[in-house]
């Protein structure tokens, strides 16, 4: 007898969760209604709310629904009120593995460089030792056929968390928080990571080879993505101004003309 009740293309694997959802909700309302609006006495309301309950609940676990044609509007209408996901939106600017530096922090970094031979100073420029360009541009080959999540997140001087998102577009680097995170974009992930590598060759600390990693950009000749030369142009011409208001004048950057994406900001 039970099995002639039973439909099975809404129960089982078939089980249509949107359906059942909506008419279980549908039946507790129903048993709450009786219990207060119901005449007679509280155990009478009580007991044909649990009649109902049983009743109602055996028939959406035998057909999947109580509501005639529940199959035909419950999704549409479970779709239409669920929240849609917003996407997530990375910041005009990209951010860089070591994020926030001071005045101080600059010197020591430029310091150590110096001294290790990974600049020069020639007249008032600084120039990237070319030993080191070589043994950088290498460990940006091995970076990127590597898993980048894993490499970001060894080659940070804290712990945190890493996630890829926008399909391999952006590393995002958290601390804990909304407010901490910063969004690599994949060739600054790439070019930070290989540098904190390299610099490690040259006897730098780790502290100062992170916060050193986002100044030697600048250096890059090459996408860390996908080796096209790098330009110097502005942020309007190629991937978004990064000014804070509209009435700045548009950042100088070095960025990849074929990824459209900027590597260093002026």
């Amino acid at each position: 007898m039970i099995d002639g009740l039973r439909k099975s293309e809404y129960t089982g694997e078939n089980r249509c969760w949107p359906c059942t959802v909506l008419n279980t909700s549908i039946l507790l309302l129903a048993c709450a209604g009786v219990t207060r609006l119901l005449s007679g006495s509280r155990s009478r309301r009580f007991g044909v709310a649990s009649v109902l309950g049983v009743v109602g609940g055996a028939g959406i676990a035998l057909r999947g629904y109580l509501v005639p044609g529940t199959p035909q509007f419950a999704p549409k209408l479970v779709s239409a009120l669920s929240p849609t996901p917003q996407p997530l939106q990375p910041p005009a600017e990209p951010g860089s593995l070591a994020g926030e530096s001071d005045e101080e922090t600059g010197e020591r970094a430029l310091s150590e460089l110096l001294d290790a031979g990974v600049v020069h100073a020639v007249g008032e420029s600084l120039q990237l030792d070319e030993r080191f360009r070589t043994d950088w541009r290498a460990e940006m080959e091995s970076v990127r056929e590597g898993d980048l999540e894993a490499a970001v997140r060894a080659a940070s001087s804290s712990s945190v968390s890493v996630q890829s998102v926008d399909s391999g577009a952006y590393i995002v680097v958290s601390a804990g928080g909304v407010e901490t995170e910063r969004w690599l974009s994949r060739p600054v992930a790439i070019a930070d990571v290989a540098a904190v590598r390299t610099l490690a060759e040259f006897d730098i600390d780790r502290d100062v080879r992170v916060q050193s990693a986002s100044a030697l950009r600048a250096f890059c000749r090459d996408c860390p993505v996908c080796d096209t030369p790098l330009e110097e142009t502005s942020a309007d011409s190629c991937c978004g101004s990064g000014s804070s208001t509209p009435l700045d004048a548009p950042d100088d950057v070095l960025a990849c003309p074929e990824c459209d994406q900027r590597v260093f900001t002026f």
